[in-house]
């Protein structure tokens, strides 16, 4: 089932792990700073001009929009979990170290 929130998701995620802010990619794709932000929070339906401007400027295809969290490569993958883990306190860090510990042995 198509949802909206899966697109803004996914430019959102794609524009973070490259590191592109979003005054920035307005700029890049010749679009208001608040239109970005409406599409990431999906209260806008981004055009298909717009996704083809937003797959160029980030180097995807289209369809990599409409790919759920199932179909994430291996890079992806490994960046989420650094993140998680980066952003974990020191006691949660060593529970999940023990977990994973455990896991392997």
């Amino acid at each position: 089932m198509f949802e909206l929130q899966l697109i803004g998701r996914k430019i959102k995620q794609i524009r973070k792990q490259q590191k592109i802010s979003q005054e920035k990619l307005a700029e890049m794709i010749c679009m208001n700073h608040r239109s970005i932000v409406r599409i990431e929070n999906a209260h806008t339906v981004p055009t298909l001009d717009t996704l083809n401007k937003l797959a160029t400027v980030f180097n995807v295809k289209i369809t990599d929009f409409f790919e759920t969290d199932e179909f994430k490569p291996r890079e992806v993958i490994i960046e989420n979990i650094n993140e998680h883990l980066n952003n974990m306190t020191d006691k949660d860090l060593v529970t999940f170290y023990k977990a994973v510990h455990n896991f392997f042995n």
